[in-house]
């Protein structure tokens, strides 16, 4: 195992544990009538963990291999529902750039695999194909509300927060927690910092940034 790989998988375990600290208290809120989306599954930690109190998870991860071992751990869950497609504002065909360091084997660099070419650990030359779909329309044609949404999707979240705020959809969710990708794409920086302004001026509580 490299330096690189031992560095990556305990960079891994360290957000996973304190994603596991913050989602505490959602572990008492969520019930079995409860409605999760979890957006950017990954290898399925979050939706296991989330899938324990009886909700009803449905998982988006785009990346193959990853969804390979979200398929492993999470695909016998009865109240978990996976799709194997990626969430953006809208509906496409898009390419999926894997980290610069990832392997066909080891799952720990699918946590950085992204639908931007300008994020700095991606490998523009390593790519797949994905579906994607609109988040919003998704969200709305749910037949009750969403009572968490988890968005972690590698810098795809700054087009899907913006069309969020223009339509107003922040009502169709109790609590949205985003990871936030501006350490990695130099472009996000400001385009952030201008949704942080927006969230303020329009009263906005219950969407949660860099909650990693």
């Amino acid at each position: 195992m490299t330096n690189a790989l031992i560095k990556r998988k305990v960079l891994n375990t360290g957000a996973l544990c304190i994603s596991y600290l913050k989602l505490i208290p959602d572990l008492f809120r969520l019930g079995k009538n409860s409605l999760v989306i979890d957006c950017g599954a990954n290898v399925g930690h979050i939706s296991k963990l989330l899938g324990s109190t009886g909700a009803k998870i449905i998982s988006f991860e785009p990346d193959p291999l990853a969804f390979k071992y979200l398929t492993k751990r999470c695909g016998q869950k009865n109240n978990i529902t996976l799709i194997q497609k990626g969430v953006w504002d809208k509906n496409a065909i898009i390419e999926l750039y894997t980290h610069i360091d990832a392997t066909e084997t080891d799952s720990s660099y699918t946590v950085g695999s992204s639908i931007k070419s300008d994020k700095i650990n991606v490998n523009i030359n390593k790519v797949h194909k994905a579906e994607v779909i609109d988040l919003i329309l998704f969200m709305q044609e749910q037949k009750q509300r969403i009572n968490l949404v988890k968005m972690d999707i590698e810098g795809a979240e700054i087009e899907i927060l913006y069309k969020i705020l223009e339509t107003e959809s922040w009502h169709l969710f109790d609590r949205m927690y985003v990871e936030t990708h501006e350490t990695k794409i130099h472009s996000h920086v400001k385009e952030l910092d201008n949704i942080k302004k927006l969230i303020k001026q329009k009263g906005i509580k219950n969407i949660k940034l860099n909650w990693i």
